[in-house]
């Protein structure tokens, strides 16, 4: 991840990469006609995109503030962030024009992106050291 020192732009990098990975289940299902399955990952993703927004803008409002508080702050936004992801997960399981399981895979989409970039740079890192060691 090149762009760690700036939390927008990493936020877009992350944001364009996971959109670019959902291109594919996106357009299969499309093809396939499971528009159920289609609209279940879109609401997954459009709610992952606008959690992931909100986690970073309580990240910056609980930076100007003292850190008791500011642990307060974070913990109790993770509570309803997780009631989020429940009333989302729960309006799928009740809808019958949205997949559960696509939008539980749409929901989750950002992080397997983010662990995805991850193993990637451990890897570069790894080989580029292994690469040094030989020169």
């Amino acid at each position: 991840m090149k762009n760690i020192d700036d939390p927008k732009k990493l936020q877009k990098e992350i944001l364009k990469i996971t959109y670019l990975f959902s291109l594919f289940p996106i357009v299969s299902s499309l093809l396939a006609g499971e528009f159920d399955i289609t609209l279940g990952f879109i609401f997954g993703l459009v709610i992952a995109t606008l959690l992931l927004r909100l986690k970073y803008n309580n990240i910056i409002r609980a930076l100007s503030m003292e850190e008791e508080s500011a642990e307060k702050f974070i913990r109790n936004r993770y509570f309803i962030e997780y009631a989020l992801y429940f009333v989302v997960l729960f309006s799928a399981a009740r809808s019958v024009k949205l997949n559960f399981l696509a939008a539980a895979v749409g929901l989750f989409m950002i992080k397997f992106v983010v662990i995805l970039m991850s193993i990637v740079d451990l890897l570069k890192d790894t080989f580029q050291s292994k690469f040094d060691e030989y020169k």
